[in-house]
């Protein structure tokens, strides 16, 4: 058991989107806390790192979709937890130009119906809704975002995670309105790297294809700067804000997770790095953007707030996070995935204490 976490030992802890990569990652850790993980998400992909891990621990799971108003009603009517991460989403900027509506549809209605459902039958007296860093009205000046700047967002996914950021704030209204105690709290953080993520559009995962198929890597916008860090790093922070939900605390409305200094990184030395942890691997090259897809050149968050309130603190920069990440894809070609991950985990809470 991590005794970090001992807090969410026996309770009932549901993950919304629990077969995605960051989902797959946080029912590790909770399970390992020995917390009772129910998970509602779509249907996991066969190459997911969810369907790699199994999902023996898992106290229970339902695959359903979040626009479906009716069946996520049905759902909370049903069931009551502890608390809630909600991580379902479509969190992929290109697919959002492609298939806006579906974005938009899936992370604003998706997370409006799991909160009506929430407030109304009181399904659990807090959640954690996790949007990303892109929400921030980004200007591309060098500004490290605080959680009060302006919200914006210029592309469909970017928008729709804004838009849920104004969906939280006013349905805290909203649950006052139907005397309800429902808490929430966005979490925000971007550009979230470790093993196991297949997802396409990403630089990590982009980089274990064409390394692991020795095809030449060709990647995008080698400039443009990014807050790199470990998947353990951000998700840590949200269970760190979920103790203080789970201990009926005073908790902002808002919370940036991301990494130090030395991870303010260009997608270039992200390449280096890998390139240099992966034995033969076959070299890369780099092309400049169409316009239209371009995204901002340079965005990095301010951690204060975490730090100040939750006692956080990142434990890996960008050198450490890819070279984790390396060691997880290489490692997992010989030993099963879940033992390499859920050492990877009491590694890093060694580190925390």
């Amino acid at each position: 058991m991590i005794e970090n976490l001992a807090s969410y030992s026996g309770k009932k802890i549901l993950v919304t989107g629990h077969t995605g990569f960051k989902g797959s990652w946080l029912t590790s850790i909770l399970n390992l806390a020995g917390a009772n993980v129910y998970g509602l998400s779509l249907p996991p992909d066969e190459k997911s790192l969810y369907s790699r891990i199994g999902n023996s621990e898992m106290a229970g799971e339902v695959f359903l979709d979040l626009r479906n108003a009716s069946e996520i009603q049905n759902y909370f009517e049903q069931n009551q937890f502890d608390g809630i991460f909600h991580l379902a989403a479509q969190p992929i900027v290109r697919f959002s130009y492609e298939f806006p509506m579906e974005t938009f549809s899936t992370n604003v209605m998706g997370t409006a119906h799991l909160l009506n459902s929430v407030t109304v039958y009181k399904s659990s007296p807090w959640v954690i809704v996790v949007t990303t860093d892109k929400v921030y009205e980004n200007s591309g000046s060098g500004i490290a975002y605080i959680e009060n700047a302006k919200l914006g967002g210029s592309d469909p996914y970017s928008a729709s995670k804004a838009a849920v950021e104004h969906l939280v704030s006013s349905w805290r209204n909203v649950a006052l309105f139907l005397k309800s105690d429902l808490r929430l709290s966005t979490v925000r953080a971007g550009n979230v790297i470790g093993g196991g993520d297949f997802a396409s559009d990403r630089l990590l995962p982009d980089i274990v294809r064409s390394f692991s198929a020795n095809k030449q890597l060709v990647v995008r916008n080698p400039s443009y700067v990014r807050p790199w860090q470990h998947v353990l790093d951000p998700l840590n922070g949200y269970l760190m804000l979920g103790l203080k939900m789970l201990n009926e605390e005073k908790v902002e409305y808002s919370y940036n997770f991301g990494p130090g200094e030395d991870s303010k990184r260009t997608v270039e030395e992200i390449v280096q790095f890998a390139s240099l942890k992966w034995p033969g691997n076959p070299g890369y090259n780099f092309v400049d953007e169409q316009f239209h897809m371009k995204e901002t050149p340079f965005l990095w968050l301010s951690s204060e707030l975490a730090r100040k309130d939750l006692g956080w603190r990142n434990i890996f920069e960008a050198r450490e996070a890819v070279s984790l990440t390396v060691d997880w894809e290489i490692q997992a070609l010989s030993q099963p995935p879940i033992e390499v991950m859920q050492k990877q985990i009491i590694e890093f809470y060694k580190e925390w204490t």
